[in-house]
């Protein structure tokens, strides 16, 4: 669109100052390059006015509706997890523990006779002092309030709300 459409579009749908209308109406009288375009446009502009929009019908939103509750309903959350990761996730924890006992048993002294008596043993001190400290305790205590009371939430949610 070049400079003289936009001109007159403005004049056309009154977007312009009274000023500026007053200058685009003197040069559509003295101008024939604008009074061509004006004849043109008002020409548009008046059967673009006459143009009736096209509506919904007053049944669009039910007819919408009744298509989407034919749409199959997606499965639930379960369908969407691939089994394999659960798998491989378990697999990987049991293996964890399997090595911790195996590293345990290894180190149990098996040469005891079963007649003997059981032995004391003294675990050795460790002091946690330097990295143990009163506000790594509260930290750590703080954090695990916040995730319990989460955790409380969304079971609350869903009992409340057991649709969602």
């Amino acid at each position: 669109m070049n400079k003289i459409e936009q001109h007159i579009w403005d004049y056309l749908d009154g977007t312009c100052s009274e000023q500026e209308k007053m200058q685009i109406a003197e040069l559509i009288d003295k101008n024939p390059a604008y009074q061509t375009a004006y004849n043109e446009l008002k020409n548009l502009h008046a059967e673009l006015k006459n143009i009736e929009l096209d509506e919904p019908s007053m049944a669009f939103t039910r007819n919408v509706m009744n298509q989407v509750n034919i749409l199959p309903v997606p499965g639930s959350i379960r369908s969407l997890v691939d089994k394999r990761i659960i798998y491989g996730i378990s697999g990987f924890f049991l293996l964890a523990i399997l090595i911790l006992l195996a590293f345990a048993f290894s180190m149990v002294d098996w040469t005891q006779p079963a007649d003997a008596a059981i032995a004391t043993f003294n675990l050795p001190q460790v002091y946690f002092s330097p990295s143990l400290n009163s506000t790594l305790i509260r930290s750590f205590i703080f954090a695990d309030l916040i995730i319990g009371l989460y955790i409380l939430d969304s079971i609350l949610r869903k009992k409340i709300m057991p649709g969602k």
